[in-house]
């Protein structure tokens, strides 16, 4: 029989899939801009992808788009986009 606990668990196993699905969609499209056009810098990079990491959380994948952006923002950086592809991504003064 499948208790609380159980449920709880399986609850937070689903959880962390979705964020990590919403994660790898949001990494792929800011690498895909970060080798076309290069990082500013690597503690940039990495703070972006804390924030996107964290705002994934509780977030269906469906909102990877807007998880970019907001961590980006958070982070400092105007984002532009074509389509669903990041074609500017530069600090704000």
């Amino acid at each position: 029989m499948i208790g609380p606990a159980e449920l709880e668990d399986m609850r937070l196993d689903i959880a962390a899939a979705e964020q990590a699905k919403l994660y790898d969609v949001a990494s792929a499209t800011l690498n895909r801009h970060w080798a076309r056009c290069g990082a500013t810098s690597v503690g940039a990079v990495s703070r972006i992808c804390d924030l996107v990491f964290e705002r994934a959380a509780e977030r269906p994948a469906s909102d990877w788009k807007a998880v970019i952006s907001e961590a980006t923002d958070e982070a400092g950086f105007l984002v532009r986009w074509d389509g669903d592809e990041v074609v500017l991504l530069e600090a704000r003064p």
